[in-house]
């Protein structure tokens, strides 16, 4: 029998809602917490170092054993830096569509 691994795994619709909930919580504590230090004069590319810094402690281990990395999100804090939090979080939406943009001028989408 082959072993899943933990994303392949079947989840009830209960506990799924419920770590999304979670999810939620903690994106909204972080983007609070982004916006108090960038308010107070902390300069958005030194919070963004402090940032991958402490995500790469807490995800290294992670992505070396299921083989994982994660991306960047360097526009949101230099969209919090001018604007409020509420839209700094709105505009996070639209990473994907630049994403994609770029891909087209750089001929990677055809």
């Amino acid at each position: 029998m082959e072993m899943k691994r933990w994303w392949e795994m079947k989840m009830n619709v209960g506990d799924r809602d419920e770590m999304q909930m979670e999810m939620m919580e903690i994106m909204r504590c972080m983007a609070l917490f982004s916006k108090e230090a960038i308010s107070k004069g902390m300069n958005p590319f030194v919070f963004v170092v402090y940032r991958q810094a402490f995500a790469t402690l807490a995800l290294a281990p992670f992505a070396f054993f299921l083989e994982r990395l994660t991306p960047s999100l360097n526009l949101y804090y230099i969209a919090m830096n001018n604007t409020s939090a509420s839209f700094a979080a709105a505009t996070t939406n639209m990473i994907p569509a630049i994403t994609f943009i770029l891909a087209i001028f750089l001929r990677y989408e055809r």
